[in-house]
C-alpha cells in the first residue's frame, strides 16, 4: 500500500500533492522548505506545515480527533473544507478516502482502477460507500487493504510507525501514541509484527488485569466475613454440630424432657466456663504482676550524680581527673540512653498487658453471667421457669446458626475467589514461560529482520545494530534497541543515546521493516519528518544512498521533510541537490503563497 495524492475542495488555499507511488516510486517524496528571506528574523522555515501535511495523511487514514488536533483546534479556520486521499492498495488498485472537518465522523470510500480521479464534486451515489462512521469505516477500508499479515489488528495499529512525526524519534517501538496509553495496546501487536504468536502475550495482559480485579474483590468480601479463607471447614463442622445442638434441644422442649438438656448445659458449664473462668483467673494474676513489675521498673530513677560526685572529691581536696570525668559523662550518658529505650518499650509492653487485662475481665464478666444463669436453671425446681430459659437458649442457638450460616456462604465465595486468584496466578506463570520459549525459538522473519538492520546501520552508521525482543522481569515483551561497539559485536556503545543517532536508527528500523515486508501485503510507504534535522553530511549521504537502493525497485515509497539547512554538503562543501522530479511540495518563508495551507499563519 502506498500514497498517491492528496487534495481538498479548496485547491486555492490547499493545492493537490501528487506523490510519486506504484512506478514512481523509485523516485524519493520530498517535501521540502525552502529559505528566501535568510535575514528576515521574523521568519521561520519551521513552521510552513511539512509536520502538518503528515498529520493531514493521518486524518485521511481515519485516526480519531483528539481537542488538540490542529483541524478541531481550528475549526473556524478549516469550516467547510473536505480532504480526499487516493491511495494505491497492495491490489494494484486505488482507493479514495473522503472526510471533511465539519463532520469527521462521516466517512466516504470509494475503489477505482486508475489514479487520478476527481471526486471533489461527485455525489453521495457515485461513492461505494458514504456517510459511514470512522468505526466502520476502518473496518471497510481493513478489508480492501488485505493486511493480513497482521491480523486480526488494524492497519490503524501499524500505521503509526510509518508515519513519523517529530515526536517519534524517541523510541523506535513506542511511538508517541502509544505512551501516551498502556503497553497492552501495542506490545502484543510487537510479537505480531515479527512473526510471533501474540496470543500469549496479550494473554499476560489480561491475566494482569483479571488477578487485580480479584485482588480487590477478594478484599472487598473478606471485610464482610470474620472469618479467614483457611477456617471454612472449621466453620462448617461448628455450624454442623450447632445444628444439631439446636434440632435436639427443639426436640426436648416439643417433649417437654430436659434431661438431656440439663445434661448439655451442666457439660458446659463445668467443661468450659468454669475452666474458661479459672484460666482468665491465671491470666489476670500473671498481667497484674507482670504490670506491677513494669510500673515499678518505669518509676525507678537513676541516682548517680557527677555533680555531687565532683563535689564530694573537691570537699576532701582530692583531683577529680578530666579524662575520668569525660568517661563518667560518657557512662552516664549511655546509661540515659539505655533507660529511655527500655523505658520506651517498657510503656508498649504496658499497654498491651493493660488491654489484654481489660479484655479477659470483660470475658471473665459475661462468663460469670452465663454461669448465674446456667445453675439458676439446673438448680430451679420451676419446670415452666426451665422451659422459658431452655426455650431462651433455643432462640440464641437458632440466632447463631443463621449467622453462621451466613459467614460461611460469604466465606464460600472469599475461597472461591481466592482459587480463582490462585489458579489465575498459576496460568500467568505459564504463560510467561511460552512467551520466554517463544522468544528463544525465533521466527524466520524476526532473524532478516536482525540481519537487515545491522547492516543498514553499518553501513550507514558505521556500527552493528542490535535488535532483540525478550521477556522483562514483569514477565512482559520488551525490546532492546542499540549500536555495538565497533569491531565489538557484544557490546553496546553509548552513541545510540544520542539524540541524532536514535532518530537515524528508528528511521533505519523502519526502513529494514519495510524491507523484510516487500513482498508482503503490508505497508510499502513511510513518511519521515525532518529526518536530516542535526546529523553529519556523511551520515545524511550515507542514508540517502540507502534510501535510494532501496526505493529502486518501487517497492517501497520514501517520503520526508526537509528545509535549506538539512540538504547535505559534499567533501568540497557543495550541496548535493535533489532532482526535481524529487520534490513533490516546496514550501517557503516568503508570505502565504509558500505555505502549505495558502492562509495566515495558526
Amino acid at each position: 500500500m502506498q500514497l498517491s495524492r492528496v487534495y481538498s475542495n479548496k485547491p486555492n488555499i490547499f493545492t493537490q500533492i501528487v506523490l510519486n507511488c506504484g512506478d514512481e516510486a523509485s523516485r524519493l517524496n520530498v517535501i521540502y522548505g525552502q529559505v528566501r528571506k535568510p535575514d528576515d528574523k521574523t521568519r521561520d522555515s519551521h513552521n510552513l506545515g511539512k509536520t502538518t501535511l503528515l498529520h493531514l495523511i493521518d486524518f485521511l487514514m481515519l485516526r480519531g480527533v483528539t481537542p488538540d488536533f490542529f483541524l478541531r483546534r481550528h475549526k473556524e479556520r478549516f469550516e467547510g473544507f473536505v480532504f480526499y486521499l487516493e491511495v494505491l492498495m497492495n491490489t494494484g488498485e486505488f482507493a479514495t478516502i473522503r472526510r471533511g472537518v465539519d463532520d469527521p465522523n462521516s466517512v466516504a470510500i470509494k475503489r477505482h482502477a486508475m489514479p487520478g480521479v476527481q471526486l471533489v464534486d461527485a455525489l453521495d451515489e457515485a461513492w461505494d460507500h458514504a456517510g459511514l462512521s470512522r468505526d466502520n469505516a476502518v473496518k471497510l477500508l481493513d478489508a480492501w487493504f488485505g493486511l493480513g499479515v497482521i491480523s486480526p489488528y488494524s492497519y490503524r495499529v501499524a500505521i503509526t510507525y510509518f508515519l513519523r512525526a517529530q515526536g517519534d524519534w524517541g523510541d523506535e517501538l513506542a511511538l508517541q501514541k502509544f505512551r501516551a496509553g498502556r503497553d497492552q495496546y501495542w506490545k502484543p501487536f510487537i510479537a505480531k509484527l515479527f512473526g510471533f504468536n501474540e496470543a500469549p502475550v496479550n494473554r499476560k495482559y489480561e491475566l494482569d488485569e483479571s488477578i487485580e480485579r480479584l485482588k480487590t474483590q477478594l478484599a472487598e468480601r473478606q471485610a464482610e466475613v470474620q472469618f479467614k479463607e483457611d477456617e471454612l471447614p472449621a466453620l462448617s463442622s461448628r455450624l454442623t454440630v450447632l445444628q444439631k445442638q439446636a434440632e435436639e434441644t427443639e426436640e426436648e422442649l416439643d417433649a417437654f424432657n430436659f434431661g438431656e438438656s440439663e445434661r448439655a448445659m451442666m457439660e458446659e458449664l463445668v467443661g468450659k466456663i468454669e475452666q474458661r473462668i479459672a484460666d482468665i483467673n491465671e491470666r489476670i494474676y500473671n498481667l497484674h504482676y507482670d504490670l506491677t513489675q513494669i510500673n515499678s521498673a518505669l518509676s525507678h530513677k537513676d541516682k548517680f550524680n557527677l555533680r555531687e560526685v565532683t563535689q564530694i572529691f573537691d570537699e576532701v581536696n582530692l583531683h577529680f581527673p578530666d579524662g575520668l570525668k569525660r568517661k563518667y559523662e560518657e557512662l552516664v550518658a549511655f546509661n540515659r540512653k539505655v533507660t529511655n529505650e527500655r523505658n520506651a518499650e517498657l510503656r508498649k509492653r504496658q499497654v498491651q498487658l493493660a488491654a489484654e487485662e481489660a479484655e479477659l475481665i470483660g470475658e471473665k464478666a459475661t462468663l460469670e453471667a452465663r454461669r448465674v444463669q446456667s445453675l439458676r436453671v439446673l438448680r430451679g425446681t420451676d419446670t415452666f421457669e426451665k422451659f422459658k430459659s431452655l426455650q431462651n437458649a433455643l432462640t440464641k442457638e437458632r440466632a447463631q446458626v443463621v449467622y453462621l450460616e451466613q459467614q460461611r456462604e460469604r466465606l464460600q465465595v472469599v475461597a472461591d475467589l481466592a482459587r480463582k486468584q490462585r489458579e489465575e496466578v498459576r496460568e500467568r506463570e505459564r504463560v510467561v514461560d511460552e512467551t520466554k520459549a517463544m522468544v528463544e525459538r525465533g521466527t524466520a522473519l524476526y532473524s532478516r529482520f536482525t540481519t537487515t538492520f545491522s547492516s543498514y546501520c553499518m553501513r550507514v552508521l558505521q556500527h552493528d545494530g542490535v535488535f532483540n525482543l525478550r521477556v522483562n522481569n514483569s514477565g512482559n515483551l520488551d525490546h532492546n534497541i542499540a549500536l555495538s561497539l565497533q569491531g565489538d559485536i557484544g557490546t553496546i556503545s553509548s552513541q545510540s543515546e544520542g539524540t541524532s543517532y536514535k532518530k537515524m536508527l528508528c528511521a533505519l528500523f523502519d526502513l529494514a521493516l519495510l524491507k523484510v515486508y516487500e513482498d508482503a501485503p503490508f505497508f510499502h510507504f513511510v513518511y519521515h519528518d525532518g529526518i536530516l534535522e542535526g546529523l553529519d553530511d556523511r551520515k545524511k549521504l550515507a542514508f540517502l544512498a540507502l534510501v535510494r537502493e532501496q526505493v529502486a525497485s518501487g517497492r517501497t515509497q520514501y517520503i520526508m521533510t526537509m528545509i535549506d539547512s538539512d540538504i547535505p554538503r559534499d567533501a568540497k562543501d557543495e550541496r548535493v541537490a535533489f532532482a526535481t522530479n524529487e520534490i513533490v511540495l516546496q514550501l517557503h518563508d516568503d508570505g502565504m503563497d509558500g505555505r502549505l495551507f495558502k492562509m495566515a499563519e495558526f
